[in-house]
């Protein structure tokens, strides 16, 4: 006998999409308990069961049981859900006539909390959820090297730190969590009244969005906190050669950047990216400096593998 194509092919899609359906039902032993008419009873909470395709019933092999039970106390009638040990979800039934109802409702909201099921369904997860889920569950590791030159505040001019940073991201799909650990500095002597950042170094650490989460090039934002070392360089007097004085700042930072990679498509991607820095301190009380607000920027490229 011979199977016409197109049935043939609608049976393939059929065994296609159901398969997936009945792989990830939850396998549910089912406890039913009842003060009169347990058989009716029973039958209405299996029925219900039924429209729930994420939950098979079975009698052995389970994956969790549940508990439904419905019971009277001084004339009052209670319905009880529960999964496993977990805390139970308990309705008041004014009216017998409206049991049905009740049932269905108990029962929606029990399963909708089944730890088995939002352990392997993401759908139900917050945007929070699915974001850590994917980034700690099917993320990779990326290395990335960095060299940016930085722009900071000096109060009397800009200072200029040429450094590097090193860091390691996780992530999939838009979404990245890093560490960063970087080190810059001015080599040149100090002039005039000009104030210099000889030293500037720090570690990171923060969430990154990637707009982009397939193609070859994409913008990112990320944000996020670290510390911050800083040593100042200035003459308190402007002539005097020898009037040199240094001020150590050292404090938590905010930091937020911009930039956009791209050659994404290979085992490694390139990033130019501008990562700005808001110190939460005013600097040293204790040098004879003048005592300023220091914000600085750093302008890079950078590769990641």
């Amino acid at each position: 006998m011979n199977i016409p194509r197109s049935l043939f092919r609608f049976s393939l899609l059929a065994l296609a999409l159901w398969s997936p359906l009945t792989s990830a039902a939850t396998r549910l032993c089912l406890q039913v308990r009842a003060e009169d008419d347990q058989e009716s009873f029973e039958k209405l909470v299996r029925d219900e069961l039924g429209r729930h395709p994420s939950h098979l019933v079975v009698d052995d092999d389970c994956q969790i049981r549940l508990l439904v039970e419905l019971f009277d106390l001084k004339g009052v009638h209670y319905l009880t859900c529960r999964l496993d040990q977990q805390v139970p979800l308990r309705f008041t039934i004014k009216d017998l006539d409206d049991l049905s109802r009740q049932v269905s409702t108990a029962i929606a909201e029990t399963l909708a909390h089944d730890p088995v099921q939002l352990a392997t369904d993401i759908t139900r997860y917050s945007a929070i959820q699915r974001a850590a889920h994917s980034v700690l569950k099917r993320g990779h590791n990326f290395w990335r090297f960095e060299l940016y030159q930085g722009i900071g505040y000096g109060e009397n001019n800009a200072t200029f730190a040429p450094g590097g940073s090193i860091a390691i991201h996780r992530g999939a799909d838009h979404w990245q969590i890093y560490t960063r650990i970087y080190f810059g500095g001015y080599p040149g002597r100090v002039y005039d009244n000009e104030r210099i950042l000889r030293i500037q170094t720090g570690a990171d650490i923060g969430l990154s969005y990637e707009f982009n989460a397939l193609s070859s090039f994409s913008f990112y934002a990320s944000t996020g906190v670290g510390l911050q070392y800083m040593r100042f360089e200035g003459r308190l007097d402007p002539s005097d050669i020898n009037s040199l004085e240094n001020r150590n700042d050292f404090g938590p930072t905010f930091h937020t950047r911009l930039g956009a990679r791209f050659l994404r498509i290979y085992d490694f991607d390139c990033d130019i990216f501008v990562h700005g820095y808001l110190p939460m301190f005013r600097g040293n009380r204790d040098s004879l400096l003048e005592r300023f607000y220091a914000p600085s920027v750093q302008i890079g490229l950078g590769v990641g593998f």
